[in-house]
């Protein structure tokens, strides 16, 4: 039996989808998430001045459906997108085997300004009541804190292993990634490992972020990374077009169910999504935010290389494109140096261009973007990419390209020099739609 690694489930919470369909369809209708930040006032601000933000309806039934009291905004949301991907992989109808489970999650953590802009309020409120109250004197501070019970955004706390593990109905193996923007592409690969050497026989991979708040829009502000795109809000990410001005940050969610392809055939789980080829990580400690095009080169040949392939065998390249005017010709050269003439055939997509940048969360969301390319045989548009750069000068389309694909290369990339890339295969016996949820 081969050794692959194969993806059976998949569920996604995102500005332009609650669940894997409804989202699919948003990225072949252009149909974007971004749209302006109203819950806080943006007037001081050089930019972020828009945002990738989950509809009302969706959240409010994630909130009613997974939410619970002491339950961060984070968690519930990798609970929705965990509930789908269980159900996409039959875990009710198809029992997994007994044993212990892998859980690798990557949560960006919020900081004490909290998920919301109530929370940075609120956390500065503390702050000035504390010191009104003892003062800074380590030792009173200690014991002021010891009296009162923090909030869920102070600290990390978290029963989300503990309640994975009571829904699986089996002990879990847990792993905690914090890689930045490059952590969901760290979480399938960490998961592969896992399972490549025994540890599990099936893998859930999960990650989520929600940070829109004035504290985290003013740290990205000060970078010179954020959009200051004022036009149409749905237009303000724009991956590899020569206007573009910076990224857009979101709250998104994404989840996956890993196994190895003997358990998946023992479970009677004949058709997957796909299969885990190979990968390449990296840190690179030269630069704390600007990626480096030779950094971006070696994980993508690490990954062709790990999965016993050449740049010729790649069909399509689901980019990191975060819209920003460094990042994007970055990658696009490290494309050229890798792929070199073929790179003006290569299609690439960019879902950040609907969504947002999700941070961790982008690299599996993304994912499953991935995985519905090639089980489908659709490469996605970049509808915002209409004036492309030709410093770039990557392969977009404005609509949907119908073609057979066999692989797709993945890439992110994270402050503090993070870099991962996936080379993902379409399997023999693909699924044609994920299970309804």
């Amino acid at each position: 039996m081969s050794d692959d690694i194969v993806i059976t489930g998949m569920g996604v919470v995102t500005p332009i989808g609650g669940d894997v369909e409804t989202f699919w369809s948003a990225n072949l209708e252009g149909r974007s998430g971004v749209v302006l930040e109203e819950r806080m006032d943006t007037a001081g601000l050089p930019c972020g001045w828009t945002a990738g933000l989950i509809p009302d309806d969706v959240k409010e039934k994630v909130a009613a459906g997974y939410g619970a009291p002491d339950r961060s905004w984070g968690d519930t949301l990798m609970h929705a997108a965990v509930d789908q991907a269980l159900e996409d992989a039959r875990f009710a109808a198809l029992p997994p085997a007994a044993g212990p489970a892998a859980l690798v999650y990557a949560r960006v953590w919020p900081g004490p300004s909290g998920s919301f802009p109530q929370d940075y309020v609120t956390h500065f409120q503390d702050l000035a009541e504390r010191y009104d109250t003892v003062g800074s004197a380590p030792a009173a501070v200690l014991r002021h804190a010891q009296r009162k019970r923090l909030p869920l955004e102070t600290h990390d706390l978290s029963a989300y292993p503990g309640e994975i593990a009571e829904r699986l109905g089996a002990a879990v193996v847990p792993v905690r990634l914090e890689a930045t923007c490059s952590g969901g592409l760290r979480a399938i690969a960490e998961a592969a490992r896992l399972l490549r050497s025994g540890r599990a026989q099936y893998a859930v991979v999960s990650a989520a972020v929600s940070r829109n708040t004035p504290y985290v829009l003013s740290q990205y502000g000060q970078l010179m990374a954020l959009s200051r795109w004022k036009g149409d809000p749905a237009r303000a990410s724009m991956p590899f077009d020569k206007r573009r001005t910076g990224m857009v940050i979101n709250e998104s969610a994404g989840a996956l169910v890993l196994e190895t392809a003997e358990h998946a055939a023992r479970r009677g789980m004949a058709q997957t999504h796909a299969v885990i080829g190979g990968w390449g990580l990296a840190v690179d400690t030269s630069h704390m935010t600007a990626p480096r095009v030779e950094m971006i080169e070696r994980v993508m040949r690490t990954a062709l290389d790990e999965a016993g392939a050449e740049p010729d065998d790649v069909d399509a390249v689901n980019a990191h494109g975060t819209s920003t005017r460094l990042n994007d010709v970055t990658e696009a050269r490290a494309l050229h140096q890798v792929f070199g003439e073929r790179t003006a055939d290569l299609d690439v997509s960019a879902v950040k261009s609907l969504t947002g940048h999700g941070s961790a969360a982008s690299g599996v969301v993304e994912t499953v973007v991935a995985a519905l390319t090639m089980c489908r045989g659709v490469v996605p548009p970049v509808t915002t990419c209409t004036e492309p750069d030709p410093a770039c000068a990557v392969r977009t389309s404005l609509t949907p390209v119908e073609r057979p694909v066999r692989t797709v290369l993945k890439n992110s990339f994270g402050f503090g020099g993070q870099y991962a890339s996936i080379l993902f295969r379409r399997p023999d016996a693909p699924r044609s739609a994920p299970q309804s949820v």
